[in-house]
């Protein structure tokens, strides 16, 4: 299928996208030897169908269980002969429909196993409540002639949904913390939300968050997945430190559905009141990336004092703002430059390898992301691109380790269980790579990354 509404609000992480290459193919691809002298007899391909469409084997759960704001299903069915499909969802109250979403592909879809992940919102956009639905699969092909409709009902639950935190943080990395004499390790944090919850909680500009719902925060890697995992509505303990003094409040932050504050008025007072302190330079540089303003991230790092702008993290924020601009070669040699200031650097070294990656070089990559991990432990998605690069490079057992690993480290995150399944499929495990690519999909909100993996490697591969 070929639309669905997305309704989530992302964190305020960056966007990784898998490289094209990260794409298994079965182990047994490539075809064996033949002797010349063999004969072999041709294979009489069969004729193309030409009846009316037909669809069967409908694949829904009976009891789809998701998290209120990311709620998604995945729904497949067999087809045979091109045609256009229609996936309506109906909420049902004892024996009446009223439909509520409507989902139709291209024309002219090719037949065979198809998959759609249903974002379950309504036309509107907006959640689904829990309750009882029918889904239900029609297929029309371009002479008008239609198949016999699949329905089935099932019930979605839905469990608590993930907070959002009211504040602007960078990591409190070393070179941050020396300027700030402090010791390093946690987030900084930048800039708060007006009366929001965090202010209320009495963190302020200038403190580091080390523990945030009784999980450690130190490295940029932990925070990526502490933040994933934090609930909704729910009394939270942060720890954080104000110089030397350890601090410990209590936070209830909003759904992930709420729209985030806006840091681009405040950014610039604290840059004039903070004047060469590299953690406001980062945060206001990187607020400007988050908000798709590439162009005004690079005019403020233009602003900073040469001798910060030549830092490791300083050459770090000019790869982020080329990236971000689409131009990887520009990427790489900051990244290069970055990280022979700051050789531990893990994002620089994480930066490099999606760099790496993009640019088709599999073996290079698989360096940096070795050295991100070794550098930053805790970070799942280092891990995962580790496998996505092995897996480039054929070492598929390897690639596995990877991938589970990133799963352990953040059960949250869509690549580890995306790289697991790719990799399981590589060394043909299908049915349980298919499993694990479908958990992926089901925590993914890109549609047109999810299509591309739904077409590539799931319906090839699915038993």
């Amino acid at each position: 299928m070929r639309r669905s509404v997305i309704l989530a609000v992302p964190l305020a992480v960056a966007a990784l996208i898998a490289p094209s290459w990260a794409v298994a193919q079965p182990a047994d691809a490539t075809a064996p030897a033949t002797d010349p002298a063999a004969t072999t007899p041709a294979v009489t391909e069969p004729p193309p169908y030409t009846g009316p469409p037909k669809i069967w084997g409908l694949r829904l759960r009976t009891v789809v269980t998701a998290q209120q704001g990311h709620a998604r299903f995945m729904l497949g069915f067999k087809s045979a002969g091109p045609a256009t499909f229609t996936i309506t969802i109906s909420s049902k109250t004892g024996k009446k429909l009223t439909v509520v979403r409507t989902i139709t592909s291209a024309a002219d879809e090719p037949g065979g196993q198809v998959w759609t992940l249903v974002q379950a919102v309504n036309d509107q956009g907006y959640q689904l409540p829990s309750g009882i639905y029918n889904a239900k699969v029609t297929a029309t092909d371009s002479q008008g002639r239609s198949a016999k409709p699949l329905k089935k009902n099932f019930r979605l639950t839905l469990t608590p949904p993930r907070a959002r935190l009211d504040g602007f943080t960078v990591p409190n990395l070393d070179a941050v913390a020396r300027q700030l004499g402090i010791a390093p390790g946690g987030q900084l944090v930048t800039a708060l939300g007006p009366k929001g919850v965090l202010v209320t909680a009495g963190l302020r500009r200038g403190d580091v968050i080390t523990k945030i719902n009784n999980v450690d925060v130190t490295t940029p890697g932990q925070w990526t997945a502490a933040l994933k995992a934090l609930p909704a509505d729910t009394d939270m303990p942060i720890e954080y430190r104000r110089g030397a003094e350890a601090r410990v409040g209590t936070v209830n932050l909003p759904a992930d559905w709420n729209p985030a504050p806006s840091y681009a008025k405040a950014f610039p007072v604290l840059v004039k009141r903070n004047p060469g302190k590299l953690g406001y330079l980062l945060a206001a540089a990187r607020d400007r990336i988050d908000a798709g303003k590439a162009k005004d991230a690079q005019k403020l790092f233009a602003k900073w004092p040469k001798g910060l702008a030549k830092t490791g993290v300083g050459q770090m924020l000019q790869a982020e703002v080329f990236l971000a601009q689409n131009n990887l070669k520009g990427a790489l040699g900051a990244y290069n430059r970055a990280i022979a200031k700051a050789p531990t650097l893990a994002p620089a070294l994480l930066g490099r390898g999606l760099v790496l990656s993009r640019l088709e070089r599999p073996e290079e990559a698989v360096l940096d992301f070795q050295a991100a991990v070794q550098a930053d432990p805790g970070d799942a998605i280092s891990q995962a691109f580790l496998a996505y690069a092995l897996i480039a490079n054929e070492q598929y057992e390897p690639a596995v380790a990877a991938a589970s690993e990133a799963i352990r480290l953040d059960p949250n995150y869509e690549d580890g269980y995306i790289a697991l399944g790719l990799a399981l499929i590589a060394v043909d495990q299908k049915p349980k790579g298919v499993g694990e690519l479908k958990k992926g999909l089901l925590r993914m909100s890109d549609d047109a990354r999810a299509l591309t993996i739904i077409s590539e490697s799931l319906e090839p591969h699915h038993p």
